[in-house]
């Protein structure tokens, strides 16, 4: 046993009376567990030419990541005769995508072959919003339904009664 010093800036200082190597272990222990939940960077890889059946996947999974609070390298490898500017064009579609949920971390730049980003999560206040969206869309959309199909009912009785 011995007598640990825990706050020495409190008036007056504390201190307990604790085996050094488990209180060196729980130390380490809380110290591992703050790395581990920071944010992790990863990274999406586009291909120039891609289709938009696949962007939107990809998209897809860069918000799953974002969500998550994770910042996201975004990829795209110049293949080919590929000129910069469809590289350069193609960052602008998918920043522009996803500019509700995510904010770039400067410019895109060029590291050889490729042109990459780093994203990181904006406030949760937009992607709430985002949701609350969707679901109004939808709402929005059913009702444009059910009004249409109330229109085409009333159409039908005009025509009827002619």
């Amino acid at each position: 046993m011995d007598l640990i010093e825990v706050a020495p800036n409190a008036k007056p200082p504390v201190a307990k009376l604790r085996s050094w190597s488990k209180f060196k272990y729980e130390q380490e222990k809380k110290r591992k567990e703050s790395k581990t939940k920071s944010s992790q960077l990863k990274e999406m890889w586009f291909k120039p030419f891609i289709g938009d059946a696949d962007l939107k996947h990809k998209l897809k999974k860069v918000k799953e990541f974002i969500k998550d609070k994770d910042s996201v390298k975004l990829t795209i490898r110049k293949v080919g005769r590929v000129q910069n500017q469809h590289l350069r064009d193609l960052m602008k579609k998918i920043l522009k995508k996803i500019e509700e949920y995510a904010e770039p971390q400067g410019h895109p730049k060029f590291h050889g072959r490729t042109l990459g980003i780093i994203v990181i999560p904006r406030k949760t206040k937009l992607i709430k919003n985002e949701e609350q969206n969707e679901e109004q869309n939808k709402n929005t959309s059913s009702d444009k339904k059910k009004i249409q199909s109330e229109q085409k009912g009333e159409d039908e009785t005009q025509e009827t009664g002619k």
